[in-house]
């Protein structure tokens, strides 16, 4: 492997894995100095710092988005109005990444539990959507 092989990998695994330095030199095989060398040149900080950010900015959009469809579907159901499957669809998908996906209150610095259906509207999705009945 050749050093700007190294660079490329040791930059990857710093901004987007958040790996620790000693750890990337472990790996592959390089010093601390270079990896510091390494850091400061290309800005390591600087890029990490912003991919957090653009992740958190999505991560905020998705539970944005989230909750207007849950939100939809919620008046939906309240109003005995057949919820487009698409919608369901759309929802579902986003519920499995939600675990992932955390929302901060930025006033108090606290996480904060996102709104969601209540397992009786999940139980009528299942039987409106996909005939399971529990």
């Amino acid at each position: 492997m050749t050093k700007l092989d190294k660079l490329k990998q040791a930059e990857h695994l710093y901004i987007y894995e958040k790996q620790p330095l000693d750890v990337i030199g472990a790996k592959l095989d390089l010093s601390r100095r270079t990896l510091f060398y390494w850091k400061k040149e290309y800005e390591w900080d600087k890029k990490r710092f912003e991919k957090g950010r653009e992740q958190e900015l999505f991560n905020r959009e998705l539970l944005n988005f989230a909750q207007k469809i849950m939100d939809k579907i919620s008046n939906d159901i309240d109003n005995n109005q057949q919820t487009p499957q698409a919608e369901m669809y759309s929802l579902m998908n986003i519920l499995k990444n939600l675990p992932q996906v955390k929302q901060q209150n930025p006033e108090t610095k606290q996480y904060q539990k996102p709104k969601t259906l209540s397992p009786e509207h999940f139980k009528q999705i299942e039987k409106e959507l996909f005939g399971i009945e529990n």
